[in-house]
């Protein structure tokens, strides 16, 4: 356990990174996921198209290896996001140039509008209420941390979270940079808190659940076919599963717990209905919470 005075002074440094460093990274972090996820659009739209024409009457196999395979697994996710009115009027409209069914599709507005989505401008209230959560949880893992390098590599994990939940929360998505400095501080983590054994803990139970999410998808794809777990989602699951080791499955509990029960209440207040998406990053922030204090409590 870390001195109280050393964890007041960190608590002081994640007030400054909530209040400066965690909207500025989600606000470039968005932007570039925003640039990618355009960049294979028109990328793979271009191909399909290309491919529609030299071979009329047939569509690109996703289980098909090379070219066609990834065409074919950009149709069907294409196919999932107009079905599920995630796509913008300009995109539906480019579908259709390319052969798809779109008439009476749900749109989800402009780019424009989207462009908007991918962008974070807090205000002093998002500030000030990230700065006090990122303080206290800086103050928590610091204090109860077993050393230095533990405590700075959680909060690390913490930080890297903190960024997650504001781009899903804002974007629905959360990008690959934030997962893979949640993974490498979180293997950081379990070499100072637990040691070598650990990392093969968390190694092995992301493997586990990695294995099971992917499982899921492909077992529910009739019912959502854009994936039941998102990608950005089963990426963060792996990092949480290594920075948490031994606490994995008590993190992977308290996540769908809560998910489960803010399901539940969501669908008896009809605020959403049972094949709605949610953001997933809220529960799997106290993922990371119940798997560290697990951890922390062993140690």
């Amino acid at each position: 356990m870390m001195p109280a005075s050393a964890a007041l002074a960190v608590a002081c440094l994640g007030v400054v990174a909530g209040w400066l460093a965690v909207p500025w990274a989600s606000n470039v972090l968005l932007g570039r996921a925003c640039r990618r996820a355009d960049s294979w659009w028109d990328d793979s739209l271009r191909g399909y198209a290309e491919f529609k024409r030299a071979h009329a009457g047939s569509e690109p196999d996703g289980r098909a290896s090379g070219l066609e395979g990834a065409l074919g697994i950009w149709r069907d996710d294409a196919a999932a996001s107009a079905l599920s009115g995630s796509l913008t009027d300009e995109r539906l409209r480019a579908m259709g140039e390319a052969g798809f069914e779109v008439e009476g599709l749900p749109s989800a507005g402009t780019d424009e509008e989207r462009s908007r989505r991918f962008s974070v401008q807090a205000g002093r209230g998002q500030r000030l209420l990230c700065a006090v959560l990122l303080g206290a949880s800086f103050c928590a893992a610091t204090f109860f941390a077993p050393n230095i390098g533990a405590a700075a590599a959680l909060c690390m994990c913490v930080g890297a979270m903190a960024v997650a939940l504001v781009c899903d929360l804002r974007a629905r998505t959360i990008p690959i940079e934030a997962c893979a400095v949640l993974l490498l501080a979180g293997v950081l983590f379990q070499a100072f808190a637990a040691g070598l054994e650990g990392v093969l803990c968390g190694v092995l139970a992301a493997l586990a659940l990695g294995g099971a999410a992917v499982g899921a998808n492909r077992m529910l794809r009739t019912r959502f076919p854009g994936g039941a777990i998102g990608r950005g989602d089963v990426r963060c699951m792996g990092a949480l599963a290594v920075a948490t080791g031994s606490g994995a499955m008590c993190g992977f509990a308290a996540c769908y717990a809560l998910a489960g029960l803010a399901a539940v209440l969501g669908c008896a207040a009809k605020r959403i209905a049972w094949n709605d998406g949610v953001p997933m990053a809220p529960f799997l922030a106290a993922w990371l919470a119940a798997g560290a204090a697990t951890v922390l409590g062993a140690s």
